[in-house]
């Protein structure tokens, strides 16, 4: 049915060459939680970091996707951590059985999440360069030297080998997900409205088959948004035409305030900026650590805003090829003024819903309902470019702000962003509340 509206020294050299350059350098290596018996989390937020800088070095490395398989790979390597605790596979659409472990066998959570990460990372990410293949056998060698100091041979053996099957498991499983990122054959549709190339590179449409893609849950199968609230016009005294003109307004009295805003969500851009997932991620990481998670909390947070991220990817660009809005750069030179372009470049793909507001959103409201709703975060992402932190009362807040930075940098229009927020709410609040618990 169509629904509506993932030795001590020795380690610290290993992240010395993974945080070069300071640019994924979210203040402090290590946050163990000393007030907690469970593992702490520092394995798995060092290993995000590590994603997040090879998808700076290249925005391509990783599908954004793909961090649900991640996620949900960290989290089935450690979920014994709590003593009663549910396997994804109970709760994920086609989700195969995943390993068990040994009865009455002492596990190194942190020892299984270091080989589920290792493995994973050197799977998923294509085009890995020698230099990145160095730093990630680096960064797994450096927690096994330091692992296998607090635990013994056969626990640490045991552990190594429970994390490496679940990531072999989780990963054969992603083979037959049906993703398709590529646009090879796409022909946009053909009516008056319709998406059409946006200059400067008028590239053809970007991932118009993911929405074929096998969903983590059955019912996504065939979720859709709602239509756009006004119905495509050139009048202009219609609905259309004001919602346009309200875009176009803004877009000539920009304040200094808005243009950050909207700089700071690019997130494009070799060696400048991550992929929006990467800097969802990066804003999820920097929450972990803050909130001073432990390691079975760290790797529910990042299962399930593995989910989100992919949930609502497929759900989003679903919907933007079925409607196939037309961009504002379009509408506004053919009907406002000829010359007119962005403050920002505009993304290869239709209009409608918001991706930045849904997807974005998504995963922050399913962060938030793990972590907590009133969660204060400041975003250090690009402290690396110089830019200026900002900062949030809660996690949903900064989606909002990446919501209406498309708006500012003159992309998507108003109706577009609230739609991609609500259902934002609906889907992210739906994965956050996933009951893990027996």
């Amino acid at each position: 049915m169509k629904k509506k509206i993932l030795s001590i020294v020795t380690v610290f050299s290993a992240i010395l060459i993974l945080n070069s350059c300071n640019k994924v350098d979210f203040k402090d290596v290590f946050h163990p939680n000393q007030n907690n018996k469970q593992a702490p989390a520092t394995v798995a937020t060092d290993w995000y970091k590590l994603q997040l800088k090879i998808l700076l070095e290249r925005n391509s490395a990783l599908n954004g996707a793909y961090f649900a398989y991640i996620g949900i790979g960290l989290y089935e390597a450690v979920r014994f951590d709590y003593k009663k605790s549910k396997s994804l596979s109970t709760l994920l659409y086609q989700m195969p059985a995943m390993p068990a472990i040994e009865n009455n066998k002492d596990y190194d959570w942190e020892v299984s999440a270091n080989a589920a990460m290792a493995s994973m990372v050197k799977s998923y990410f294509g085009g890995l360069t020698p230099a990145n293949l160095v730093t990630i056998d680096s960064l797994e060698n450096a927690y096994n030297q330091k692992l296998q100091q607090q635990t013994s041979v056969a626990v640490f053996n045991r552990s190594q080998a429970f994390g490496k099957s679940v990531a072999a498991e989780v990963y054969n499983w992603s083979l037959t997900d049906n993703f398709n990122p590529s646009n090879a054959g796409f022909t946009p549709k053909d009516f008056i409205g319709a998406w059409v190339p946006t200059p400067p590179a008028f590239a053809n449409g970007v991932q118009p088959f993911i929405g074929n893609a096998r969903p983590l849950f059955a019912g996504t199968s065939t979720a859709i948004s709602g239509p756009f609230p006004a119905g495509y016009s050139e009048d202009q005294n219609s609905d259309y035409y004001k919602i346009v003109k309200q875009l176009y307004d803004i877009s000539k009295n920009l304040s200094q305030e808005q243009k950050d805003i909207a700089l700071f969500w690019v997130d494009q851009g070799n060696g400048v900026g991550y992929t929006p997932p990467g800097h969802d991620f990066s804003l999820v990481t920097q929450a972990i650590i803050q909130e001073k998670s432990d390691l079975a909390e760290a790797a529910e947070v990042y299962a399930k805003a593995g989910i989100a991220e992919r949930e609502a990817s497929i759900v989003c660009f679903r919907s933007k090829y079925e409607y196939s809005l037309m961009r504002p750069v379009t509408y506004i030179q053919k009907n406002i003024e000829p010359g007119w372009l962005p403050f920002i470049g505009t993304p290869p793909h239709p209009e409608f819903p918001a991706a930045h507001a849904f997807i974005t959103g998504t995963v922050m409201y399913a962060v938030s309902k793990v972590l907590g709703d009133h969660v204060k975060i400041t975003d250090h992402t690009y402290d690396f470019r110089g830019w200026q932190p900002r900062s949030f009362s809660t996690l949903v807040k900064a989606a909002e702000e990446a919501g209406i930075s498309r708006l500012y940098g003159g992309i998507h229009f108003l109706p577009s962003i609230n739609i991609g927020l609500s259902l934002a709410s609906e889907w992210g609040t739906k994965i956050g509340k996933l009951d893990l618990r027996d």
